[in-house]
């Protein structure tokens, strides 16, 4: 007996080191993020906050609506993601890493009724330079390479920043920016995408704004819409690192705020400095102000498809294109019988039915038939219809 229950508890004992030893090879604490929080992108949001409150009681109305079709629909974000590569063409994020980091990030931000789907082909670019890229390129870049109205992502293999540091990604939040610098191996980690998508939607690290102090956020909450992240159901954040946080992504550490209390963060909350691995959600009131920074700001920066259920790709001047006439109907679909009923159907027009990841579904010639759509599960698809001067994107629902 006394040899089983040593046995035994060398066994428990192996387990559990092997265990901490598992997730501390997941969890080393990522490189640093690059984005700063300025003092201007302070400024316009706190222009524009009468409009974030109406929409962020829009976004609690939808999610605690008992109607499914509320819940269903989800604004499409056009996403361009632009590939860097060595000059010979080696290297760069692989299409299923990609194709596997936009899943992530949908599965993610789906609370926020928002799903993120890649237009066009993919934009490889073969440059050493940009390879190793270092932020002070970023304009010449930018003005290369940008495509309006959608977010641009950029991937690439290491990132130096302004100080000559290596770092995972960062976002410009300056008002009308639409552009992400990721490092490849943070795209694949899941949780520095959606780190750095929430900063493009207007979240603050959960420490605050300055990295290198104590946040001045309260433990008790009375301070908690002015300072640290400004949002109040995320707790006071001294700033999470490996000192004080173990392995199982708890929070060890001792710190206390100007009252004496100690800090209690959320060590998995994305928008902290806490372990990759340990990065998992967002809170309800960071949905609320990403679903409401969205609908503020759209018609700015990106398209506005709750306005013209359009997404206008290759830069076309939609003034030109009778494919905006096209209707589609009924929408949501029903009895698995979808009608296109363009300007003249005399035009040739070709259609493609798409899932949000941009794989193609169905495609054919648009005639005076309902299309059949019993292939297709329930959900959200982009319907893109083309002729020989235009093509556009419209959303359905089934």
């Amino acid at each position: 007996m006394k040899i089983f229950n040593i046995k035994r508890r060398v066994f428990f004992f192996s387990v559990l080191v092997s265990l901490s030893f598992h997730l501390s090879s997941q969890n080393n604490l990522e490189l640093g993020c690059g984005t700063v929080t300025t003092a201007e992108s302070l400024k316009y949001f706190n222009t524009i906050q009468p409009e974030l409150k109406k929409y962020e009681t829009e976004f609690l109305t939808l999610k605690t609506s008992k109607t499914k079709l509320s819940k269903s629909i989800k604004d499409p974000i056009p996403v361009k993601a632009h590939i860097i590569r060595a000059s010979n063409g080696t290297g760069g994020l692989s299409l299923s890493e990609l194709e596997n980091a936009i899943t992530n990030v949908n599965q993610i931000f789906s609370n926020a009724f928002m799903e993120f789907s890649l237009l066009d082909d993919i934009d490889y670019i073969d440059s050493d330079n940009y390879y190793h890229f270092k932020s002070c390129d970023e304009n010449e870049l930018v003005e290369a390479k940008n495509v309006s109205g959608v977010i641009n992502i950029y991937f690439t293999d290491n990132i130096e920043n302004d100080s000559y540091e290596s770092v995972c990604g960062y976002t410009r939040t300056e008002k009308r920016s639409n552009v992400i610098i990721m490092k490849n191996s943070c795209t694949t980690n899941d949780s520095s995408l959606a780190h750095e998508i929430g900063h493009l939607f207007s979240l603050i690290h959960t420490h605050g704004l300055d990295n290198n102090q104590l946040t001045t956020e309260l433990v008790n909450g009375t301070n908690c819409s002015t300072d640290g992240d400004q949002i109040c159901d995320t707790p006071a954040d001294p700033m999470l690192t490996l000192n004080n946080l173990n392995n199982f992504c708890r929070y060890i550490g001792t710190q206390t705020d100007a009252n004496g209390e100690v800090f209690n963060p959320d060590s998995r909350n994305i928008m902290s400095y806490s372990l990759k691995g340990c990065r998992s959600h967002f809170s309800t009131q960071q949905l609320a102000r990403v679903y409401a920074f969205y609908q503020a700001v759209k018609t700015d920066y990106l398209n506005d498809p709750s306005k013209t259920d359009k997404i206008i790709v290759n830069n076309l001047d939609e003034t030109k294109t009778d494919l905006l006439t096209a209707r589609l109907y009924p929408n949501p679909i029903t009895n698995n019988q979808l009608y296109i009923k363009p300007n003249n159907f005399d035009e040739v027009i070709y259609y493609e039915i798409s899932n949000v990841m941009g794989q193609v579904i169905s495609m054919g010639w648009v005639t005076n038939q309902p299309i059949n759509v019993s292939a297709l599960t329930s959900g959200t698809y982009l319907i893109t219809l083309k002729n020989k001067n235009s093509k556009i994107i419209k959303k359905i629902i089934k």
